[in-house]
């Protein structure tokens, strides 16, 4: 992927993220900056397992985009913006878009387990966030092409967010954790196979140049 590509798609998550957001905080509490409850954000496009078992499998997309808290959320933003243009640039906006859809909701859904009911509602863009991180933080073992700012990238997402969960619940919560492991397995199997699917094309063009 050339560095020039634009990162089409993760300026559109971002601002798609702000706009939904914003408003349903409106809707719920009156102002943009507004703290809406959780039990609330279930009739906004939150996500539970109840929701899943009734097909409505739009719920993967919205509860990315809903926040209970809007300073967090711009953090969120901000998380994914910096991670995003780096990570899209390198691989695209095909496989991004598939990060920020299996990592988040997957980590979105899995959070839901750890929470009673009605207060078991997935919602927020954190878990996107630590997909992205996870595949970013095998290129920074690979010692990837700008390092430097991947590991800025990294810290910029990752340390705020673990201070504030083992702050609250003692330790990293399980949705982020799953959101980065699923990051991370991802990054590892894209580059297995675009190693093997190198190989295969040297192997073919040696076997043309031997005509």
């Amino acid at each position: 992927m050339s560095p020039n590509h634009k990162p089409i798609f993760t300026l559109l998550i971002c601002i798609i993220t702000m706009g939904v957001s914003f408003y349903v905080a409106h809707q719920i509490t009156g102002t943009f900056f507004g703290k809406s409850k959780i039990i609330h954000l279930a009739d906004y496009g939150g996500l539970t397992i109840e929701s899943i078992k009734n097909v409505e499998v739009w719920r993967l997309f919205t509860s990315q985009l809903i926040h209970v808290h809007q300073k967090h959320m711009i953090y969120n933003v901000l998380s994914i913006l910096l991670l995003g243009i780096i990570l899209e640039r390198k691989i695209g906006a095909k496989y991004i878009f598939a990060i920020w859809l299996l990592a988040g909701a997957s980590g979105t859904l899995f959070s839901t387990q750890f929470g009673t009911p009605p207060w078991n509602t997935g919602t927020g863009a954190s878990q996107a966030a630590f997909g992205f991180a996870g595949f970013l933080a095998v290129l920074a073992l690979k010692k990837s092409d700008h390092f430097y700012l991947i590991i800025f990238a990294l810290a910029f997402a990752l340390i705020p967010s673990l201070y504030l969960d083992i702050k609250s619940v003692g330790y990293p919560k399980p949705g982020h954790t799953l959101s980065f492991a699923i990051g991370f397995m991802f990054a590892l199997y894209f580059y297995k196979s675009h190693s093997l699917n190198r190989s295969y094309q040297r192997i073919e063009q040696t076997y043309k140049n031997g005509q």
